[in-house]
């Protein structure tokens, strides 16, 4: 296969979003590359369609006040998880992971809190991305 049509993302986070239950996905809607369309910014899910070995990235900034539990799912398992800590000014965490992933898998950002409204800044400070990195 071409190299140009290995499935890349890159999305931002426009507006801050407010992640209220356990099953909340963050939907990353500023998307600034999107090779082979794999990203879908209205559900926030990276669907594998070429499978092999892929490296995803999440930087998320909490509110300042705030923390944010989230973890990286690769279908509806939890494969990493992050905590961006509540501090005096906003503060952020990276995560991020080489995944092995079969046509049909899913991979995206969710909240891990059962019953507290955890506000992610946006502003283009909150970030997803991955991409294809061999068979």
């Amino acid at each position: 296969a071409c190299a140009t049509g290995m499935p890349a993302f890159f999305a931002a986070l426009k507006p801050y979003f407010t992640l209220s239950g356990i099953d909340d996905v963050l939907k990353f809607d500023d998307v600034r590359v999107n090779r082979a369309g794999a990203y879908g910014p209205s559900t926030g899910v990276f669907t594998a369609r070429v499978p092999g070995l892929y490296h995803f990235s999440c930087m998320i900034l909490a509110n300042h006040g705030d923390v944010v539990n989230y973890q990286l799912n690769k279908n509806d398992q939890p494969y990493i998880l992050g905590y961006s800590h509540k501090g005096t000014y906003a503060a952020s965490s990276t995560i991020s992971a080489v995944i092995e992933l079969t046509v049909g898998d899913r991979v995206f950002v969710k909240h891990r809190e059962h019953n507290s409204a955890e506000v992610v800044y946006g502003a283009a400070h909150t970030s997803f991305s991955g991409y294809f990195i061999h068979e």
